[in-house]
């Protein structure tokens, strides 16, 4: 017969059941809790770059590329057609003034040098030959004037005499009309002789200028070949290192042809260009920050090339320092140039993932949590961003780029 349990019993049975089931559950959340936290994706503080929220000036900047160059720079082209018979330096030699770099053929420059020698003596010649027959004819036209004045006079005393004999009842009306008559003659012949001499005047003179012209032509020709010749002696201008030349023996080389390019590898200035976007925040003088490595220079935007070329505007940039450690020819550099300045706002460290003004996640942390944020960026200076809103001063935010954590909302932060 079996025995009946009493109400106590059953009561504590289920007590025991409940605790058990309880311990359990507990286990349960508390492996699971442990299980999301392992699951969960966490970040090593140490190896991310963090900004605090401050507020403070922001110089707005817009970003260039650019290329160190030398600042003073020279390109020898040739004078003349010509081939290179000698090349005496190399590429990358230090220049003194004066050094011959290389030698260029100037047989035929020098046959028409002194071609055109003969041809201004030829010219000379003629000249001074018209110049000699204007004169003669001028002297002997002169005289000529001369002669028939005094027949032109002497006309005219005839014509008074027969006009006074005729009022005597000496001469008659004939010789009257007759003397009239040859004065008339010569008075119109002397007029006719007057005018051809101003005439053949103004055309000897018009003649002459002509020969002069092209007299002073040829001489020009001949001082501009001498200076030519004098410039193909591919001579150093100053002291400088040669950084280019044609060292091709023999090679044939057309006028204007480059030949060489020195440099003055001391100092040195910026190439930059920029997206024309931005045209109308480039002026000259603009202040400009340059970055090398962890050096930062300053500088000012120099010439503006005034014409945009492939979308590109380009301009140079004088350095304060143009002689900096850091600075070699050919060497990339970002450069940042001044535009505007605005006081008093919101701002967190610059890094790459910005990409100008807009919406941007960025992960503010919080104890050992990252919350991702949604926040609107302004401008921006080479080393700050405007923050326009989404975060407060005193913030901490991450400003490594976190886009392969874009599909998650918060992360854990290992300190």
């Amino acid at each position: 017969m079996d025995k009946q349990i009493s109400p106590e019993n059953i009561k504590k049975r289920r007590n025991r059941l409940i605790m058990r089931i309880s311990v359990i559950v507990v286990t349960v959340v508390i492996v699971f809790i442990a299980m999301v936290n392992m699951f969960r994706s966490s970040i090593d503080l140490k190896k991310l770059s963090v900004s605090t929220v401050d507020k403070g000036s922001l110089e707005i900047t817009v970003t260039a590329t650019g290329k160190i160059v030398p600042l003073s720079e020279e390109i020898i082209t040739s004078p003349v057609a010509s081939k290179i018979l000698n090349v005496y330096k190399r590429s990358g030699e230090l220049l003194g003034k004066g050094d011959a770099i290389l030698q260029l053929d100037l047989v035929s420059t020098h046959a028409d040098f002194e071609k055109l020698k003969d041809e201004l003596t030829i010219k000379k010649s003629k000249l001074d030959q018209l110049i000699a027959n204007v004169e003669r004819e001028r002297v002997d036209m002169a005289m000529q004037i001369q002669i028939d004045e005094m027949k032109l006079q002497r006309s005219k005393v005839q014509l008074i005499n027969e006009r006074f004999l005729d009022s005597i009842g000496a001469s008659t009306q004939d010789k009257i009309r007759q003397s009239e008559l040859d004065f008339n003659v010569q008075r119109l012949q002397l007029e006719q002789l007057k005018l051809r001499y101003e005439n053949q005047k103004e055309t000897s003179n018009h003649d002459i200028k002509v020969l002069e012209i092209d007299y002073n032509i040829t001489l020009k020709n001949i001082r501009l070949m001498e200076k030519t010749m004098t410039e193909a002696q591919i001579l150093s201008p100053y002291a400088a290192t040669l950084t280019w030349i044609n060292d091709q023996t023999g090679a044939k080389i057309a006028q204007g042809e480059q030949l060489a390019i020195i440099s003055d590898l001391r100092s040195f200035k910026v190439s930059a260009n920029i997206s024309d976007t931005y045209a109308e925040k480039i002026s000259a003088g603009n202040k400009v920050i340059l970055k090398i490595g962890k050096d930062v220079l300053e500088g000012n935007v120099g010439n503006i090339v005034p014409s945009v070329e492939n979308g590109t505007l380009n301009f140079t940039v004088t350095l304060a320092q143009n002689n900096h450690e850091k600075l070699r020819m050919g060497l990339k550099v970002d450069v940042f140039v001044i535009s505007a300045i605005k006081d008093n706002v919101l701002r967190i460290g610059n890094r790459s993932f910005y990409h100008g003004p807009g919406l941007y996640d960025i992960w503010v942390i919080e104890g050992k949590t990252a919350y991702k944020r949604k926040v609107s960026l302004g401008e921006s200076s080479y080393e700050k961003i405007e923050v326009v809103n989404g975060l407060n001063e005193g913030d901490i935010v991450i400003i490594t780029d976190m886009s392969k954590y874009k599909n998650e909302k918060q992360l854990s932060v290992q300190r």
